[in-house]
């Protein structure tokens, strides 16, 4: 599937969502009509600024769809910079001639810089004519012909080519008229006008390339005003459209970002051309933005249009669009609808987040899954469970199944020793407790002494009562990089009372000595606590009076992670981290987790961006979760970073703070931390602080699946409570929380 659209010629509106960006693609429309009608009043228009959140959502693809819209009223001119380019008004005319240069129109021979000099030269044949300037048998016959189709008037098998026939016998005649007809309209040096007009007569004719590098010298020629004369000289034909596109390259380079908005706010002061800066919001943030001063950054501003991703409906849309454009019709293309099921794709993710390009490589994977599914062996058929046959003397007898007393069966070794002891093992491992942490919120009820007691507070897990004769701790106990943080002493204790064949600690001195003290007090409570109706022995402890029953909703929320953790392995492999899934998993975390206490700060200046804490007794984790690209992102959290560490050390009782800036990468973001590494945006008194920790593509599947099967959960989706699904799956992410609680 292509996910990429090359550039905006050539984009079919039956090959489009019609939905996609329809309010977009009228209000650009719109604009650029209601431009049209105001040529030549005073004042210029406004430059339109078309801004994506971030790669992938059809900006290039838009500006297409607006060409195929404007259905040949307008001259299109894609325009992208390169580095080597001197940023000027040459640099404009010599790249968009390059671009019309290798759009093809679907006519052999034709490119679009072909149709629009043999536009501009029919228009000016045709002012001939209406002038009287040029004899004509049929006037209003040829008027009518001229305003049509350019093409088939100057191509050898066009409809119209008597006329073109015409111009190419008498073309040296015709020079000299056509350029006094251009010059009553378009301001320029004399010589340099008559020299446009022959070379655009000269490729409407022949299509040469030798003429396109005579036009591409004009167009560089600024001591003569070529450029300007060029779109001038299109504007006569039709009106102009200039499309900026494609300015990644310029990335944090504040001083081309001056240089081009300079340029461009000039150009759309030019009667008949309109100009269309399309850019991402990354791009727009490092290179234009503050970097301007406030009068251009307003200027620019003044008709922005934002980019939204696409919905549940236009992404069902698409998928089949492009499935039928490939041929795949029946219940092949049901079948995959199911198995994609785009609905499900969608619950959980915010209005507007998913891009065309990250949906369309999405189901990309999903179809080799697809594919793989199909070609996966079938499997064996069930072996029948033999049927008693009738006595038959030629027959021996079955063997009875009747067990004496004096004899003792022995268990039939269908593996070997070692995958015996293998398979039990993992049996074990099943029988789990329902709750895996005790909660906040719908906890169960907790028996101690054969009393049943409500769930505790987070005050009281915080502050339980004091063990007899046990010290009472300081409220701010200075926490040592040598003991093990709260939080993974708690895992470490709650690892052990899942375990079916190893005892729950029966006291508080069953814990490390050198464990936390709200970790060595909440294992005390737990020592006592066992959840109801939650497995304590393995199936080889139980005896016939205590029997085990199975948990088919436990079994449930366990299979439909693992059905997500593997559908998500495809995006974890092609895609950038989604720093999104990773914020809504750590904030329910933080509500969740007893010995955490979670708070969201705004940063400073960046209105609708929070800084996530996790504050454990002694520690505080501050989350940073944005592309590394952010530097003003990142130079904010740090700035709040550092407040925060004066504020732990002001309140410190003894010791120094504890803080430490978590974030997250995978082998797509190394090499955009180490930029960051290099840059101002994290000071180094805080660089020690900083803990990055690195995930791999199995870790961040694991991740997706748990922060989607809990919006599966809030959503109703599926029927299972928040609470319960956290308390079944959060030992899947063990590896998870103990590396986001280690010291740094």
């Amino acid at each position: 599937m292509d996910d990429v659209c090359a550039g905006p010629f050539g984009v079919a509106e039956n090959r489009s969502v019609p939905g996609l960006n329809a309010d977009i693609l009228e209000q650009l429309t719109t604009c650029v009509d209601e431009r049209q009608k105001s040529v030549g009043r005073a004042g210029g228009q406004p430059l339109l600024l078309l801004t994506a959140p971030r790669a992938g959502y059809g900006k290039t693809h838009l500006l297409g769809r607006l060409a195929a819209a404007a259905g040949g009223q307008v001259v299109l001119v894609p325009l992208a910079f390169r580095l080597e380019d001197q940023i000027g008004i040459s640099a404009v005319a010599v790249r968009g001639l390059e671009s019309m240069a290798r759009a093809e129109t679907g006519r052999d021979g034709w490119t679009k810089l072909r149709e629009a000099c043999a536009g501009v030269c029919a228009a000016l044949v045709r002012r001939l004519i209406e002038t009287d300037s040029l004899p004509c048998a049929n006037k209003d016959q040829a008027l009518r012909v001229l305003s049509g189709d350019p093409v088939e008037v100057f191509d050898e098998r066009g409809s119209a080519r008597l006329i073109g026939d015409w111009v190419r016998r008498f073309e040296a005649q015709l020079r000299k008229p056509m350029t006094e007809q251009a010059m009553k309209r378009v301001p320029a040096i004399p010589a340099a006008l008559e020299a446009w007009v022959g070379a655009m007569l000269n490729h409407a004719l022949d299509g040469a390339m030798s003429e396109m590098a005579v036009l591409r010298t004009l167009a560089a020629d600024e001591s003569n005003e070529g450029p300007v004369t060029w779109l001038r000289l299109l504007g006569l034909w039709r009106p102009v459209v200039l499309l900026v596109d494609h300015l990644d390259a310029y990335y944090r380079n504040p001083e081309a970002g001056l240089r081009i908005a300079s340029l461009l706010l000039d150009m759309s002061e030019m009667d008949g051309v309109n100009v269309v800066l399309s850019l991402n919001q990354d791009v727009w943030q490092a290179t234009f933005g503050h970097h301007l001063p406030s009068a251009m950054e307003d200027r620019l501003t003044a008709s922005q249009m934002l980019l939204r991703g696409i919905g549940e409906k236009e992404a069902a849309m698409l998928l089949r669009l492009r499935l039928q454009n490939a041929g795949v019709e029946g219940d092949e293309l049901r079948d995959f609808e199911a198995f994609m099921d785009v609905k499900r794709y969608f619950l959980g993710r915010p209005l507007g987040s998913v891009s065309a390009r990250t949906f369309l490589r999405h189901a990309a994977k999903q179809w080799d899954f697809f594919h793989q599914t199909l070609s996966a062996p079938p499997e064996p058929a069930p072996i029948e469970p033999l049927k008693a046959q009738p006595e038959d003397p030629g027959v021996l007898p079955l063997m009875t199944e009747t067990v004496f007393d004096n004899e003792t069966p022995e268990d039939v070794a269908i593996f070997d020793a070692g995958t015996t002891a293998d398979v039990k093992r993992m049996a074990e491992g099943l029988a789990e407790p329902q709750p895996a942490l005790p909660q906040q919120s719908e906890a169960p009820l907790m028996a101690v002494n054969g009393h049943h007691l409500p769930p505790p507070s987070p005050a009281s897990v915080e502050l339980p009562p004091p063990v007899a004769g046990e010290s009472i701790a300081p409220a701010q106990t200075p926490f040592s990089p040598s003991s093990a943080s709260a939080f993974e002493n708690l895992r470490e204790m709650l690892g052990r009372l899942r375990q079916p064949n190893v005892p729950a600690p029966v006291s508080a001195q069953a814990v490390e000595p050198g464990s936390h003290a709200v970790a060595a007090r909440l294992a005390t409570v737990m020592s006592t606590a066992t959840p109801v109706a939650a497995p304590v022995f393995s199936a080889a402890q139980a005896s016939p009076a205590a029997v085990v029953a199975a948990d088919p909703e436990r079994d449930a929320l366990l299979g439909r992670y693992e059905a997500l953790r593997m559908q998500m392995s495809a995006e974890a492999v092609s895609l950038p981290l989604d720093y999104t899934k990773l914020a809504e998993l750590i904030r329910l975390a933080g509500r969740r987790f007893p010995l955490v206490r979670f708070s969201e700060h705004e940063l400073p200046g960046m209105t609708g961006r929070y800084a996530m804490c996790w504050s454990l007794q002694g520690m505080e984790i501050v989350f940073g979760l944005a592309n590394f690209a952010d530097s003003s992102y990142w130079r904010t959290l740090a700035g709040f970073a550092a407040g925060r560490l004066a504020e732990l050390d002001v309140n410190a009782v003894e010791g120094a703070p504890k803080l430490k800036i978590a974030t997250f990468k995978t082998d797509r973001e190394q090499q955009s931390w180490a930029i960051l590494q290099h840059s101002t945006a994290i000071p180094e008194v805080l660089r020690p602080h900083v803990d990055v920790i690195h995930l791999d593509t199995n870790s961040v599947a694991s991740l997706y699946a748990m922060q989607r099967i809990i919006k599966e959960s809030e959503s109703g989706a599926l029927q299972a409570a928040p609470a319960q699904v956290m308390s079944v799956l959060a030992r899947e992410l063990d590896f998870f929380w103990k590396r986001v609680t280690r010291a740094a």
